[in-house]
């Protein structure tokens, strides 16, 4: 039961009396608020407090000089200026409370009650306590005795023991270098004290000492924890002070609390078979485009040098890059190689870790707790108070595997979650693959603090908590493919890239030539099971943690593993990390616990598992979607048995069974149902003419869809078309048909006896069991293709490219072409000219009725854009020189000879 509403007033009183010194500085009357609690008028009290936290903030905001004057600012404007200034989590919390409740207290509606004016006051009793201990010049005036630095330090151990719970019990400015400080708190039934003689220079602090005799050190409390801080430890001291004092000095008195290289030898050190190699990685910074959203290479280095520079240049570091390009090495490199002059506290953590129902505060807590001991219920606030101290580095490895789903409302809760650790005054480099970012101009807006921010992200970000004037800048900074880092060409005559996760393993396992990444860690992994004598394991092994990795599970309890391989995979029946037979493969993620030495081994597994027909079934029934990413597809479709397609006659049949379709960031795993035969080209002008014959003279015909609108016609839109004559000139007779609607490729397919497929259905036609980029699989081929960087003559990268090729003019000829004029544009199943060229209809409608999915991009689309997984949405009634279309047939489930084969071009 809480103390009567008189005693609690009593004690938040004699508080307040504490706090004199900040009330005589700023001329602030702390009675007031509790002579109107106690006159009745919570209301009252509420307000007053509210502007008592007003005068504070605009004193703190005068200090630090921060832009603009406070005067006449709300105190919501007053906190958001201030919040880099208070590295107290309690102190924001207070803050926001004070806020909250003088909102409340000014809205109709709204019953104040006594216990809001009380809480008010306890809030603010909270703000003055930081404050007053950590004589902060701020608000107490600066102490004409204490040199700047020597201030500095003292708030900052104050700040330190009140965010570990102690409270401060004396300060004693004994010379302008020292200061004596005593902290208490309780544990228990009994206090614990810790004792602080802090000085600058040793020959001061002896001169101190030997002038006051040391009366102030000759305590008897108990449980007494005393520290002598100095710039370098001096024993010789001991004479003087006593045996029982630790001599430290000051950049190292952190150790004394929390053992931050033993976090960074858990967290950040690579596995032994693969050593840090010094060979220098390329990187790019990256801008964007406000308008556009693209991003823009304007300056190329070496990656740690260009990393190096941005750090001290700016708060925050977005590094992206493929998997196994280097991107962890270089982070671990970082937070273990930079001087501690440099960057005091330094911190890693590896997201790729941490469950997705963890949130990052209890994530780090649990990942620090071995390193604070003594102070593991606070490791989370510690780290905080670190963060905020404007002198660490916090490193965060791998935030795109620890995103709910790979969208932008995603990536903003993974945001709002990390938004205490993304402080101004410190460091934070995060990374993440190229993938995540690649199509998501949103995203990079965001990263980059532009003012081209939609407002539908602006409010997901209050949605989720992130206020948008407090997102920091990231510069960006991107591992690059160049010239340099591609081996000679293989004997396919294809570029091998050799990044630092080829190069360690080929070093490692002494292979030569110029072995693909996958070849590498699939040789590695054998080579581990064949040591072990665990061949036999393999199919086990793939079962177990390909599923996982399909789960969202990269991390394996021991148990879990002796369960799944069984105990031979365990020497002498030991369930431990350093019996485990497999151990070359992993690294530790835990006490009890492993994850392989890097994401891709995993990922290879998954691909294996989902290699087979029998795999990729069990994935599509797992609960929700699988986790999928961009390198399982990429490792799927260079595995040879997910690219032994049923239809090796190439009968253009699609044949039921699970397919993976999405774009790079969203890839899914969906189910056809039946088999169906797609016409080997798109409909050309020469199928499209018997059609046009059998129109009646309204341009309709009897196969028309019974929604379409009236006035239709399923003539050709003539004054769209580049060549008039398109539909009479026999030569144009193999070109697609084009400027015909989504009811005209309807009523044509019906005409044949066919339909328009699905978009899933197209899809999975193009891509075939193994997900490919393009109908003949992964590698861009400009002559395979027509789309805008076969007119260009260049490659176009980005769709801004693409728009100043056209502006030029570059693009004034592009236009359709023969369906049969590029071979190798060839799925798996036969199906020719799926990308490029034209876009096709399908049957797909999302939302709006009116408008219909067509897939596989144009002659007019840059190359990025003409892959299989491309979509747009077009309206119905609407044609262009751009889009034709081909059908479907569907077949029984036994497929039989007597199907007829589709017409040629």
């Amino acid at each position: 039961m809480s103390a009567p509403v008189d005693e609690r007033l009593r004690r938040l009183r004699h508080e307040l009396d504490d706090h004199a010194r900040v009330a005589e500085h700023l001329g602030i009357d702390l009675e007031r608020p509790l002579r109107s609690l106690d006159d009745g008028y919570p209301e009252n009290a509420i307000a007053l407090v509210g502007k008592i936290t007003e005068k504070l903030l605009k004193q703190l905001w005068r200090h630090h000089e921060v832009a603009g004057d406070p005067s006449g600012r709300m105190l919501s404007e007053l906190i958001k200026g201030c919040r880099p200034h208070i590295r107290s989590t309690t102190v924001l919390d207070a803050l926001t409370d004070i806020q909250r409740l003088r909102n409340r207290s000014t809205h109709d509606g709204y019953e104040i009650a006594e216990e809001d004016g009380l809480l008010a006051v306890r809030r603010l009793v909270d703000v003055l306590a930081w404050f007053t201990s950590t004589a902060s010049p701020a608000l107490t005036g600066n102490d004409p005795r204490m040199q700047p630095e020597v201030a500095r330090r003292v708030e900052f151990l104050a700040g330190l023991y009140l965010t570990l719970g102690y409270r401060v019990s004396k300060r004693f400015v004994l010379s302008t270098e020292t200061v004596y400080q005593l902290f208490c708190r309780e544990s228990g039934v009994r206090l614990e004290y810790v004792e602080l003689l802090l000085s600058k220079d040793a020959a001061e602090l002896r001169n101190v000492l030997e002038t006051t005799g040391g009366e102030l050190l000759k305590t008897r409390l108990p449980k007494l924890t005393r520290f002598v801080i100095l710039d370098d430890a001096v024993e010789q001291l001991h004479p003087l002070l006593g045996h029982d004092y630790r001599i430290v000095g000051y950049e190292g008195f952190i150790d004394t609390v929390v053992d931050l290289q033993a976090h960074l030898a858990s967290c950040a050190t690579a596995a032994p078979e693969m050593p840090r190699e010094r060979r220098p990685l390329p990187g790019a910074l990256l801008t964007t485009d406000p308008h556009t959203g693209e991003s823009r290479i304007t300056e190329t280095e070496d990656a740690e040098q260009l990393l190096t520079r941005l750090m001290q240049e700016s708060a925050n570091v977005l590094i992206t890059g493929k998997p196994g390009s280097g991107k962890s090495t270089l982070l671990r490199a970082l937070v273990n190689d930079t001087p501690a002059t440099a960057r005091r506290f330094r911190f890693y953590f590896d997201l790729s870790l941490k469950p997705k129902d963890e949130a990052f505060a209890e994530y780090v807590a649990r990942m620090l707790a071995p390193c604070v001991p003594g102070e593991r219920a606070r490791a989370f606030d510690l780290f905080l108070y670190l963060i905020r101290s404007g002198s660490a580095l916090c490193v965060l490895d791998a935030v795109d595997e620890a995103v709910d789903e790979p969208s932008p409302e995603g990536f903003l809760r993974l945001f709002a979650d990390l938004a205490s650790v993304l402080s101004a005054e410190s460091c934070v480099v995060l990374s993440s693959r190229v993938s995540f970012l690649a199509d998501s101009p949103q995203i990079r807006r965001l990263l980059d603090c532009s003012s081209a921010i939609s407002e539908q992200l602006v409010e997901q970000m209050y949605a989720n908590g992130v206020d948008p004037q407090r997102v920091p800048r990231f510069s960006m900074l991107r591992l690059t493919d160049t010239p340099a880092d591609r081996e000679p060409a293989s004997d396919t005559g294809a570029a091998v890239l050799s990044t630092p996760l080829a190069r360690r393993l080929q070093n490692a396992l002494d292979i030569a030539g110029t072995p693909t990444v996958a070849e590498l860690i699939g040789t590695h992994i054998d080579h581990a099971l064949a040591d072990a004598g665990l061949a036999h394991l393999a199919p086990a092994l793939v079962d177990t943690c390909g599923r996982a990795f399909l789960e969202d599970r990269t991390v394996f309890p021991l148990l879990e593993l002796h369960n799944a391989l069984g105990p031979q995979a365990f020497d002498g029946g030991r369930i431990t990390p350093e019996d485990f037979r497999l151990i070359p493969l992993f690294r530790p993620a835990g006490p009890q616990a492993l994850a392989f030495i890097h994401s891709a081994y995993q990922e290879l597994l998954a691909a294996r598992y989902l290699s087979t027909p029998d795999g990729r079934e069990q994935a599509a029934e797992l609960p929700g979607a699988p986790y999928l990413t961009e390198q399982v597809r990429a490792f799927l479709a260079a595995h040879p048995t997910a690219n032994a397609h049923p239809a090796l006659a190439e009968d253009c049949v699609l044949h039921p069974g699970v397919y993976l379709v999405g774009p790079a960031e969203r890839l899914l795993l969906r189910r056809v149902h039946h088999p169906i035969r797609f016409d080997r080209y798109p409909v050309t002008v020469a199928r499209y003419r018997p059609f046009l014959q059998a129109l009646r003279p309204d341009g309709t015909s009897p196969w028309d869809h019974p929604d379409q609108p009236p006035g239709t016609t399923h003539a050709p839109w003539t004054e769209r078309l580049r060549a008039p004559d398109y539909y009479d000139d026999p030569r144009f007779d193999d070109h697609p048909a084009i400027c015909v609607s989504w009811w005209a490729a309807y009523s044509f397919a019906a005409f044949e006896g066919k339909r328009l497929p699905t978009s899933l259905e197209w899809e999975a036609a193009a891509r075939g069991t193994d997900g490919r980029l393009f109908p003949w699989g992964d590698t861009p081929d400009l002559d395979a293709v027509n789309c805008a960087d076969t007119w260009a003559g260049r490659p176009l990268v980005t769709y801004q490219a693409c728009k100043e090729e056209f502006d030029r003019g570059g693009l004034g000829h592009a236009w359709v072409t023969p369906v049969d004029a590029r071979p190798a544009n060839r799925s798996p199943y036969g199906i020719a000219d799926m990308v490029g060229n034209v876009w096709e209809w399908t049957s797909t409608s999302v939302g709006d009725p009116d408008e219909a999915v067509i897939c596989g991009g144009a002659f007019d689309n840059p190359l990025r854009a003409v892959q299989a997984s491309a979509k747009g949405l077009f309206r119905r009634s609407r044609a262009s020189n751009a889009v034709g279309f081909r059908c479907v047939t569907e077949l029984s489930p036994t497929i039989g000879d007597d199907v007829k084969e589709d017409p040629q071009p």
